[in-house]
């Protein structure tokens, strides 16, 4: 199978992220008509979870929002790699883009552990703030590799 291009693997990455995408949007349109809070009574009933309604309502709307902007950037992101342009001159933007909505993601769990701390919590904030500053390596390879490209491309 290809990478890039028509009919690749890129191309199922991006429709997988397309799924998650709409998954995404209906979990943060029917939070608040009772899917939080039957999930909230089957943990709490189960697993006796600390943390409150209250709390988890925002928490998770902040989340599930900036993880619409992860996918989102991700998309764009391979649809250049699906048009067989990864040195496109946007992409080290989308890079940048979502280096900076990862972080943002990872401070709002690092804030989590002041009010609800677990491990799980901690190493998720940990991992995706390590996944942030990958992608703002990548957004400088990426600026670096299109101004080698559009170089290239100038060279008779």
């Amino acid at each position: 199978m290809k990478i890039m291009g028509k009919m690749s693997l890129a191309l199922v990455i991006r429709l997988m992220t397309d799924v998650i995408f709409a998954l995404n949007v209906a979990a943060l349109l029917f939070l608040p008509f009772g899917l939080l809070r039957y999930f909230y009574n089957l943990l709490h009933t189960t697993y006796l979870t600390g943390e409150s309604y209250n709390f988890l309502l925002p928490f998770f709307y902040v989340c599930g929002t900036l993880t619409l902007g992860v996918l989102a950037v991700g998309h764009l992101i391979l649809r250049s790699l699906e048009r067989n342009c990864p040195f496109d001159r946007k992409n080290p933007l989308w890079f940048r883009l979502l280096a900076i909505d990862l972080a943002v993601l990872s401070l709002v769990l690092f804030g989590k552990m002041f009010v609800y701390p677990t491990i799980l919590t901690l190493l998720g904030a940990y991992l995706i703030l390590l996944v942030a500053l990958l992608a703002m390596i990548l957004s400088e390879i990426f600026r670096q590799a299109c101004k080698i490209w559009e170089e290239n491309e100038l060279t008779i």
